[in-house]
């Protein structure tokens, strides 16, 4: 039986210079990820990531969670894989450029905006909650299509290659799991356009667990939802991320 298994990447260094990369706990919360995976018998066969860096750190990690756990069937090495620029996050230059842009024409926003700059390196609630904010104002702005800065990707090229390579997932009808590693908003447009639900598509997006699975099955030729940003392989609270 096909099945897709939609996951976001691990907590990624917020509070440094590089956010693309995973931190130790994010590492840690893929690999406990594959240790999970593994002792319910569901090693893929294919896994599918984008191609930033936090993507591949955190099919790596899952990987190593999975060749850890003990099982009675061999196990290869290394994973086939395929990467997919289709599954990126949107840039770092179009959340600091349309930032800039929303500064100069909302006062609100630029409060914000400032008061995110002085807790940013602290992390917690606080930090996560602002660049939430910012980040659904920013992302309804660019989705409006009005302005687009040079050089920064267009929501409709963004949707564009973000379906184009889940339709090549949710066309196939071979029989094997697939598991994909990619990032809050292609999970939420993807997840919106599956559940067939109206209205703004980044509703999902500040919601979606750090190494969540969304898992999709198909049955009768069609992929239905078995789960939706689960975590069982984090059950304490303390270990779960959204940022």
């Amino acid at each position: 039986m096909s099945v897709v298994y939609i996951i976001r990447h691990g907590q990624a260094d917020s509070q440094g210079a590089d956010y693309d990369r995973l931190t130790p706990h994010g590492k840690r919360q893929a690999f406990e990820l594959g240790r999970y995976i593994a002792s319910n018998g569901e090693v893929p066969d294919r896994i599918v990531t984008g191609t930033l860096r936090r993507h591949r750190e955190t099919a790596e990690s899952f990987w190593e969670g999975i060749r850890s756990f003990e099982v009675d069937f061999e196990i290869p090495s290394e994973p086939k894989t395929i990467r997919d620029a289709g599954w990126n996050e949107f840039s770092p230059e179009l959340w600091s450029s349309y930032s800039r842009l929303l500064a100069e024409k909302k006062p609100e926003f630029e409060k914000s905006l400032r008061q995110f700059g002085r807790v940013r390196a602290k992390g917690g609630i606080r930090s996560a909650a602002l660049f939430f904010k910012l980040t659904e104002e920013i992302l309804r702005f660019w989705k409006e299509g009005k302005e687009t800065p040079e050089g920064v990707e267009t929501y409709l090229r963004f949707e564009e290659r973000v379906f184009n390579s889940s339709n090549v997932l949710f066309s196939s009808g071979e029989q094997e799991r697939t598991f994909v590693f990619t990032s809050g908003t292609p999970i939420s447009v993807v997840l919106n356009s599956l559940l067939k639900k109206d209205g703004d598509g980044f509703a999902w997006m500040p919601w979606i667990w750090n190494t969540s699975t969304s898992v999709f099955r198909r049955v009768r030729g069609k992929y239905i939802p078995v789960t939706i940003n689960a975590v069982p392989h984090l059950p304490e609270k303390k270990d779960r991320t959204l940022f």
